[in-house]
């Protein structure tokens, strides 16, 4: 009897078993699930229904990766790179939605779950390339502080490099991973390899913008003039409105290559237009600069400086392009009436007046009058140590370019 009910239990959970497999069209029902969750910005209710069936119906390998996927382009938080935090978006009304799915989800060691998947499908490219996004988030949160370690960068650039590669190797051309790829090139001086990246990314549909940009960049390197300017103004159809600083590189890259083809009126148009796209740069003015003085038209000139600095008196290339105007047509008075505006118009800016300062101490220099130059200097010095630290690199250099010069 013993024997008859053990048959019998071992065979029911056989029978369990084979009913508990999930269908193909069950799969891809749960598939179509995750996706409509995360349209809808159920970050969590979506990573809840992939955990829910990873723990019924055991490791799938594309659900995994799916589940990382999501953590990693949707977390609002993270601890360590180890827990990744997800959330359900509010409703338009501003209140949480009522329904009986989970308002908060974690993800636990991406890193571990994508090297499972390789060790158990050495092929599976989507984990590599997973593999990569998770070492670039950690590169990109590193590059926004000035602390960070050049080893510890390099390191994680030549993970990203590593697993980006063996993904695209295995057949992924999505454009994030033919993006990276290219500027990793381009920042090695490896132009022509960076250009097959972002030429794989401009044959899809929509062509990827700032490919297309970066092409543009490319192009106006080796003096190909035409082609950056059909480059960058078909970004420009791609880029989205709130993409405002995008727009202002395309749009000034359009601009400077039409001045290299010799088209001065739609240079001017477009520079413009550069202009009020992005008041606050300082690039456009300088190129707006540099060809009023090419023209000889001063008054032009002085009034575009103003008009730079009354946007940004915190950039030093401006005030760099400022003191090389000065000093070489001797229009010194300018400088000071220029400078004495500023001072009243940004009295409560210790930035703003720490680089008036040096740049009044600059001029002076050049002028000869190394007394004044010394005070200003000083000036400028004191202001900084309002908001840098006292062994700061930038403390030690006011002043030093214009003695060497």
């Amino acid at each position: 009897m013993l024997k008859f009910l053990a048959i019998l239990l071992i065979s029911l959970i056989f029978q369990y078993s084979l009913n508990s497999q999930p269908s193909q069209q069950d799969s891809l029902f749960v598939v179509q699930q995750v996706s409509d969750l995360i349209q809808a910005q159920k970050y969590a209710s979506a990573h809840e229904l992939l955990e829910n069936y990873l723990e019924e119906f055991g490791i799938n390998n594309h659900f995994i990766c799916l589940m990382v996927d999501n953590a990693l382009r949707h977390h609002y938080l993270h601890e360590n790179y180890d827990y990744f935090y997800l959330k359900n978006a509010e409703n338009s009304s501003g209140k949480p939605a009522k329904e009986a799915q989970p308002q908060i989800a974690r993800l636990r060691h991406p890193r571990r779950l994508l090297e499972k998947v390789i060790r158990q499908k050495p092929d599976k490219a989507l984990a590599y390339k997973l593999l990569g996004d998770y070492y670039n988030i950690q590169l990109g949160d590193l590059s926004h502080f000035e602390f960070a370690q050049n080893g510890s960068i390099k390191e994680l650039e030549e993970k990203c490099f590593y697993y980006y590669t063996k993904a695209e190797k295995l057949g992924v051309s999505d454009r994030e991973t033919c993006r990276w790829l290219g500027d990793y090139y381009n920042s090695r001086n490896q132009p022509e390899t960076a250009e097959k990246y972002y030429q794989k990314n401009i044959e899809k549909s929509p062509p990827d913008a700032i490919s297309l940009f970066q092409l543009a960049e490319l192009s106006f390197q080796k003096k190909q003039y035409t082609q950056a300017y059909n480059y960058s103004s078909k970004s420009l159809k791609f880029l989205k409105p709130e993409d405002l600083y995008l727009r202002y590189d395309a749009l000034r890259m359009a601009a400077i290559s039409l001045k290299e083809l010799g088209e001065e009126t739609r240079f001017l148009q477009l520079i413009n237009e550069c202009l009020k796209t992005n008041s606050e740069a300082q690039e456009a003015y300088i190129d707006l600069i540099d060809y009023y003085i090419s023209n000889g038209d001063t008054t032009i000139v002085e009034h575009t400086f103003t008009e730079m600095f009354l946007n940004n008196p915190f950039d030093r290339p401006g005030y760099n392009r400022l003191e090389k105007y000065i000093v070489s047509s001797g229009h010194f008075k300018f400088a000071d009436s220029l400078f004495d505006r500023m001072i009243l118009k940004y009295e409560n800016w210790d930035e703003a007046l720490a680089n008036i300062y040096w740049s009044k101490g600059n001029i002076a220099y050049h002028r000869n009058l190394t007394s004044e130059a010394s005070s200003f200097w000083e000036l400028s010095r004191n202001y900084m140590r309002k908001y840098l630290p006292e062994d700061h690199s930038i403390l030690k250099q006011v002043g030093e370019l214009s003695r060497k010069n």
